[in-house]
């Protein structure tokens, strides 16, 4: 009977049913209690993990830009100081996915000590430009720029969290910022015929001042300690524990927009979150670090996963908001620090042709877009196609060009209103000059970036051709 038994269960006509859902056990032993909890914890980890995770990139760019400041700017107050970018990018930047239409401008503002903070804007008419304002988590604040003010000069008043003061006389409006800590990114549009110092100089007159001397000439924010920015190595940082670390300080300075209380609970529950310390046991300390590699791979996942329509990345539409989306924020920082919220520009991005492949320079690779679909945006903005290779960064190549765009000299349409744009490595022999942008020779990463984007392109009316390579 016993072996008839066993046949019988090695077949599948006999075995254990699984528990009810509301089952529950009393019996457990103090390894298996201790195994819960250290699953709770790696649970909470991994959660805590995405939702920290733009707040440690925001950490991380302030200390660059702070050493960027005390290089470029000996002498001047490091923080609430614009460290501008003179050039577009080229192959040796090494920022990751730059883009080669905008000249940049950063400035990192600490609003609790130097605030509330005047910015000032000269009139910017004739050209896309816009200063994105970002909190400690990289959420969007605010864009002052061609959408919101159609490119007249004013003045703009960033005051702090719990701010109760009005509006003085001669400020265009009043910003309020979800975190004391904030960021600013200008970009300023450089068209293949300007005079690239005109664009220098409109750089210039965009200005931060005390609100109490914003009117006077070069009135700069006054000094602070700003020490607490300053950690070494978060570049290289490859340990989850000192991950959690900073960010629980950071993420104390810097708390999040209220509402994700009840979250901010649960992971205190394990060490994390603002104002937390780690945990001292090391089985605790090792799930944390196990849940953060959990989190990691879910990142992961969801950037090889997509969703992606004719090869591309759908863009997410809640890119740059605030709201209890960690995965989503956690992909949008990594893949597109700074990213702008759609309503100011969507980005595509493609990793695989229409066949699902990944991208090769090696192929002749053709992206159409038929009459009257071209990227749908403002007339007042632009579009772009940069080519990168497969580590986000620029592609040397012979012509030196790296994108193309409206205004790029010799592109041309076909007799029936259609544009092809020729990818691939080397030259193609029946491309207008104009129309091929050089691919490295192997994987490649394209992305289309859309400013002012319209309805249809918001929507998912209108969504990028696949990129198709020739038989």
């Amino acid at each position: 009977m016993k072996l008839l038994a066993a046949s019988l269960l090695l077949l599948g006509t006999v075995h254990a049913e699984p528990p009810l859902i509301e089952t529950f056990r009393l019996d457990l032993s103090p390894a298996e209690i201790e195994q819960g909890r250290t699953l709770q914890t790696r649970a909470i980890a991994s959660h805590a993990y995405l939702y920290q995770l733009p707040a440690f990139l925001h950490l991380r760019q302030i200390g660059e830009y702070l050493q960027g400041r005390d290089h470029l700017a000996p002498g001047q107050t490091p923080l609430g100081g614009w460290m501008l970018v003179r050039d577009l990018s080229t192959p040796k930047t090494t920022n990751t996915m730059p883009n080669v239409d905008t000249l940049y401008g950063a400035a990192y503002v600490w609003l609790e000590k130097q605030g509330p903070v005047v910015l000032t804007v000269p009139e910017i008419k004739g050209r896309y430009y816009s200063v994105a304002l970002h909190d400690a988590w990289f959420n969007s604040i605010d864009v002052v720029g061609t959408r919101t003010n159609g490119g007249e000069a004013g003045s703009y008043l960033i005051v702090p969290p719990g701010w109760k003061g009005s509006k003085p006389e001669g400020i265009t409006r009043v910003i309020t910022a979800s975190t004391s800590v904030i960021n600013l990114y200008q970009r300023i549009y450089l068209n293949s015929h300007d005079d690239i110092a005109n664009i220098r100089a409109l750089q210039d007159q965009i200005t931060l001042a005390p609100l109490n001397t914003w009117k006077q000439p070069d009135a700069k924010l006054p000094p602070v300690n700003d020490r607490v920015f300053r950690l070494p190595g978060l570049r290289d940082t490859r340990d989850p524990l000192r991950f959690f670390e900073v960010t629980n300080t950071y993420t104390g300075i810097t708390p999040p927009p209220p509402g994700d209380e009840a979250l901010l609970a649960l992971f205190a529950t394990a060490g994390l979150g603002p104002h937390q310390k780690l945990p001292a046991e090391t089985a605790t300390c090792k799930a944390i670090a196990e849940g953060a590699a959990d989190a990691q791979h879910i990142i992961n996942a969801e950037i090889c996963s997509g969703p992606f329509l004719n090869g591309w990345r759908v863009p997410k539409p809640n890119n740059a908001k605030p709201g209890p989306h960690s995965l989503d924020r956690a992909v949008a920082q990594l893949v597109h620090i700074g990213v702008l919220p759609s309503e100011e520009a969507l980005y595509y991005i493609s990793y695989r042709d229409g066949n699902d492949a990944p991208l090769d320079g090696r192929k002749t690779n053709r992206l159409t877009f038929a009459k009257g679909q071209l990227p749908p945006i403002d007339d007042r903005a632009f579009w772009s196609l940069t080519m990168y290779d497969d580590k986000s960064l620029l592609v040397e190549n012979p012509i030196h060009r790296y994108a193309i765009r409206p205004d790029t000299e010799g592109l041309t349409f076909g007799d029936d209103g259609s544009l092809t744009l020729y990818l691939q490595h080397e030259k193609p022999a029946d491309a207008p000059p104009g129309n091929w942008l050089p691919a490295p020779d192997g994987s490649f990463i394209v992305a289309l970036r859309c400013y002012l984007p319209k309805a249809a392109a918001v929507n998912g009316t209108w969504f990028p051709p696949a990129i198709l390579p020739q038989p």
